[in-house]
């Protein structure tokens, strides 16, 4: 495994550099993550953190047009930006020696735009193409119908990419504002992990003449969600061209921060990712209910789920909801086994050897752990977390979250809604 070694500095307006050294590699990754997203918006605004992303390609002061901006690709390199709930990473991959230039287009689309008027209702039509493209994928669709289930009238519950109207309201200025508000220096965080010996001073210097002149300002924070859920739900997405059903079966379960956390990956080894979990073992092999199925957790700042996704038959729905529901209920009446224990915590430790190989691990590792306010835990850390958990703690963990009170499930199909589904949903 790749040693996890970094530093952090702290420039006096708040922004954050994390450098992580990976040895055995010729490949810097720069990103600069922004600790914002579609939580921080109002529905009249809805998926404007998803639009700046996009605009901000269209140009910068230093690169003013798309074809400026792209010249990451001209130089071998990998780019590309995303947004999430909470928060927007521009991010880039290229040969240690072009470090400057990856830096700098990051830093261009992050602080300093143009968002020119006339490329944002061409803009505007290719998200909405994109959402259409998510309207008619049903694996997407269930997720974020599951989400707003969870977190309704909330604007976690809201979706990233956003709302028609919201999207068609937003014009130059709006974007030029929103960008204003909440790219702030105490949002932002640039981390290069990869082949950095040698450069640090440099890098260093680079950084404190790019980022340290921005105006230090303070910036709202989230709408804290507080779950009322007393009874088990369901919310049903009728799609008449579904040639196949796409379910979520869920729990609410723990935030971000929680120690929870370390027992829990090892239990959603053992439940639901690849061919020896329980779900595959179960659902798939024997009973051939479905080609995919997995388990994952999503958590927040403030709130979090557990959620097994698969696609079925449709006229297997039901039956497939049972068998679910019974292994969520075998692993709640005896846990899981000591066995299970051990193959869980190899593999994880397995894949993130693996992972640890690639500099834009330690991007996201790091700086994401950065931007939301969590400890920077090194790998060899978390590695001691995990080798501590005993099966007592994932067997209480079952206990602690699996309540009849707390299951939810999101269906996407070509049939209406069905009560008899809803009646399943009991531990």
């Amino acid at each position: 495994m790749a040693t996890s070694n970094f530093t952090k500095t702290v420039l006096p307006n708040g922004v954050r550099l994390i450098l992580v050294p990976v040895p055995g590699v010729n490949s810097i990754a720069t990103a600069v993550m922004v600790g914002v997203g579609s939580r921080y918006e109002t529905p009249a605004i809805s998926g404007i953190s998803h639009f700046l992303e996009h605009m901000v390609f269209k140009g910068t002061e230093k690169y003013p047009t798309t074809d400026d901006v792209n010249t990451i690709e001209r130089a071998g390199g990998l780019q590309n930006a995303y947004t999430d709930i909470d928060i927007t990473n521009y991010h880039n991959k290229v040969l240690s020696e072009d470090w400057r230039l990856a830096l700098e287009i990051n830093k261009e689309l992050a602080i300093k735009p143009r968002i020119p008027s006339e490329w944002v209702d061409k803009e505007r039509d290719v998200i909405l193409e994109e959402m259409k493209r998510y309207e008619d994928e049903p694996a997407s669709k269930v997720e974020e119908a599951y989400h707003a289930l969870l977190y309704p009238n909330s604007k976690l519950g809201m979706r990233t990419i956003g709302e028609e109207a919201s999207l068609r309201s937003v014009g130059a200025q709006e974007l030029r504002n929103y960008h204003d508000e909440w790219y702030a220096p105490e949002r932002m965080v640039v981390i290069l992990s990869g082949n950095v010996r040698g450069n640090e001073k440099k890098i260093h210097e680079q950084v404190g003449e790019w980022f340290a002149a921005l105006p230090a300002k303070k910036t709202g924070d989230i709408e804290v969600v507080t779950p009322q859920q007393k009874a088990p739900q369901l919310t049903v997405v009728t799609k008449p061209d579904a040639a196949q059903a796409h379910l979520i079966v869920g729990l609410r379960a723990f935030a971000r921060g929680s120690e929870d956390r370390f027992a829990w990956s090892l239990f959603n080894l053992v439940m639901g990712v690849s061919f020896t979990s329980r779900l595959f073992k179960e659902i798939r092999e024997k009973r051939g209910l479905c080609y995919h199925i997995r388990s994952s957790n999503a958590a927040y700042a403030d709130v979090g789920s557990w959620d097994i996704y698969a696609g079925v038959a449709t006229n297997k729905v039901e039956e497939a909801t049972k068998a679910i529901i019974e292994e969520l209920g075998k692993a709640k009446a005896a846990g899981i086994t000591e066995e299970e224990l051990v193959v869980a915590r190899k593999r994880l430790k397995t894949i993130l050897a693996f992972k640890s190989e690639d500099p834009e691990f330690w991007s996201e590792w790091y700086g994401r752990a950065e931007v939301f306010g969590m400890p920077l835990m090194t790998l060899e850390e978390y590695i001691e977390k995990i080798e501590k958990v005993t099966i007592q703690d994932i067997n209480a963990l079952i206990g602690k979250y699996f309540i009849t009170q707390s299951l939810n499930m999101s269906l996407v199909w070509s049939k209406p809604r069905e009560e008899k589904l809803l009646a399943l949903l009991s531990l």
